[in-house]
């Protein structure tokens, strides 16, 4: 089928995602960075919160009481690694190759509301898609696949037409279980050369 879609995570491949060096600025003590890691950013319920079964002021209480950090500097950790997400300008520039030579462009990605409602005033590319499916908007996580059917059922786009990338393996695989193309994404420079087999007129 000829391509006619590409569907784009976010953190790690249009925005820059490194929450160990905010937590460093912030938390001198490599000890305290390491609870801060494990008990909040590498822990399941932090995947709860993209997920959206944690809201933005629930998220902060919770997170308080597993690392032992006030509420205030949980706040302020997670208002720092949402500020942190700074555009990868490679993949920037190939939204918007893409979006001028007409392909659909579609968004899907793990991420609380509250750091979507942040981005999406910030930075424009936004724009330049579709539809956007946000997990902590609709309950729903990658690499579930119903987060895959939820965007094919709200677009009406069809997987063997569509591209998918992603920097995490499991949500590759994911998605082409559900039918659709996939690229790992690691730098921007191998992801357009990969999309050029599915788009050989891509520069």
């Amino acid at each position: 089928m000829p391509i006619r879609n590409v569907v784009f995570d976010v953190g790690q491949v249009l925005l820059e995602w490194n929450p160990a060096a905010t937590i460093a600025r912030l938390h001198a003590d490599p000890a305290v960075q390491a609870v801060i890691r494990q008990q909040m950013f590498e822990h399941a319920d932090w995947h709860e919160f993209d997920r959206g079964g944690l809201s933005y002021d629930a998220a902060i209480g919770h997170f308080a009481k597993a690392t032992g950090l006030a509420p205030a500097q949980t706040r302020e950790l997670i208002d720092a690694t949402r500020e942190s997400l700074t555009p990868i300008p490679g993949t920037i520039q190939l939204v918007e190759d893409l979006a001028d030579a007409g392909v659909h462009l579609y968004l899907l990605s793990n991420m609380p509301a509250s750091t979507y409602d942040y981005l999406v005033g910030k930075h424009a590319f936004f724009g330049r898609f579709k539809y956007l499916v946000i997990s902590g908007q609709i309950l729903l996580i990658k690499p579930d696949p119903a987060i895959f059917e939820h965007l094919v059922e709200k677009t009406g786009i069809v997987p063997g037409e569509s591209v998918f990338i992603d920097d995490i393996r499991q949500n590759v695989d994911a998605a082409r279980a559900c039918g659709f193309q996939a690229i790992q994404f690691r730098d921007p420079q191998s992801c357009r050369q990969e999309l050029r087999t599915y788009l050989p007129t891509l520069n």
